[in-house]
């Protein structure tokens, strides 16, 4: 038995093939296509756009109207072109936000430029302030005097050992081993007048082994027993002594140790001296074993100036201990403090004049007149400066071991200093 044909879902649609039909949305029902009438223009409407449930869906637009030819005479409008519609872009990223920098303007420029030598004053004026607070003073001040044409600066090398390290590695230049070194107490081992006059300058070394009237005593005694500690001297005797017993005026103190001597050397990078023949000092550790300029550091500067055994190894192979003993240790004294500040002057380098005066600082006493004014001061006068050295006129007494001055010849000598 055939199957049943399905059940027809919407029975009033009609027949496609014979009749076809459409849609009416005005009656809601589907009607012939050819009672549907065709769809007149509204003039209101753009033919080319159609609406849902309007009776044109579904229909060809209808063509556009012919262009309608302008008057004679008149020209035709330019045709406008339509906007091409700009291709979307995407949104940038945002940059990183970063402090934009500002150039100075110029007159802050200038007006830094301007205060930076005041400030660089003002920061040198205070670190030498500091400097100087830390200087060691001798209460001299009343017995200096404040006359006269030029300045006489009485310079003392005391050989206090109170601050050397017996185990630093220049510990036997400082303390010198049993045969070199002093008795206890401290002891003046340099006496020197530095006189400075005009644009000149004059160095005078006394001989410690002068015998001379010692002030506030009534005996003679070698000058630079005047100052020996242990036996009731000291810097203000040293002074008195030399005012009264050579006539010198003094003006201003200063004294330094060999630890300092040693220091300043290093802070300058060494000094150079000039040997005429190769020489030694077992007592001292100087060692010197070729002739001509040789670089010395701290240690062995020391040891060169200390040297009371200088030995030289001259053109016979022989060594030849010097026989002028002190005074010949006098002048090498003299060449040394004149190397040091010839150095010291001519160095420009600020950190090298740092060491200098922080080295300085450690080591020096000075008067407790001087102040921080006349400090400047004078170290403006010691740059540039090669003082002159000046022999005293001294002779040999009988005990071989003293000295006394050569009279007249030491009064015109002397009188320089005046």
């Amino acid at each position: 038995m055939p199957d049943d044909p399905p059940p027809n879902r919407l029975p009033d649609l009609p027949d496609q093939e014979s009749d076809p039909v459409v849609w009416d949305p005005v009656q809601r029902t589907f009607v012939p296509r050819k009672e549907v009438a065709a769809p007149k223009a509204d003039p209101g409407r753009d033919p080319r756009r159609f609406y849902v449930g309007a009776p044109d869906v579904g229909q060809v637009p209808p063509a556009p109207p012919p262009p309608v030819a302008p008057p004679p005479g008149i020209a035709p409008a330019p045709a406008v072109p339509r906007p091409v519609p700009a291709t979307p872009r995407t949104a940038p990223k945002p940059k990183r936000s970063w402090p934009k920098f500002r150039r100075p303007k110029l007159k802050w420029i200038f007006l830094l430029c301007g205060l930076l030598p005041i400030l660089l004053l003002i920061g040198g004026l205070i670190y030498a302030d500091i400097k100087f607070r830390q200087v060691h003073r001798v209460p001299v001040g009343g017995l200096l005097d404040s006359g006269g044409s030029g300045q006489n600066i009485l310079i003392v090398g005391s050989d206090t050992r109170a601050n050397a390290d017996p185990n630093a590695p220049n510990a036997g230049g400082i303390l010198g081993d049993a045969t070199d070194r002093p008795p206890a107490g401290q002891r003046s081992d340099t006496i020197m007048v530095l006189r400075l006059e005009g644009g000149g300058s004059k160095m005078l070394s006394i001989p410690r082994d002068l015998i001379v009237p010692i002030a506030e005593t009534n005996q003679k005694d070698r000058i630079n027993s005047s100052y020996n500690v242990d036996l009731g001297g000291g810097p203000a005797r040293l002074i008195k002594t030399v005012q009264k017993s050579l006539g010198i005026p003094i003006n201003r103190y200063m004294e330094v140790d060999f630890v300092t001597f040693a220091g300043l050397v290093d802070a300058v990078g060494g000094i150079t001296i000039d040997f005429p023949y190769p020489a030694f000092d077992d007592n001292t550790g100087l060692d010197i074993k070729t002739a001509g300029p040789v670089e010395l550091n701290g240690e062995q500067a020391l040891a060169y100036v200390r040297s009371r055994h200088y030995t030289e190894i001259k053109e016979d192979g022989k060594p030849h201990e010097d026989p002028t003993a002190d005074l010949g240790r006098i002048e090498r004294q003299q060449l040394f403090l004149r190397t040091v500040m010839a150095k010291v002057a001519g160095s420009h380098n600020p950190f090298t004049l740092l060491k200098v005066g922080g080295e300085v600082a450690n080591g020096i006493r000075v008067d407790d007149a001087l102040g921080l004014w006349g400090a400047m001061r004078l170290a403006w006068a010691f740059k540039g400066l090669h003082p002159d050295p000046v022999a005293l006129p001294v002779g040999v007494n009988n005990d071989r071991a003293t000295l006394h001055l050569e009279e007249p010849d030491a009064d015109g000598v002397l009188a320089q200093f005046k």
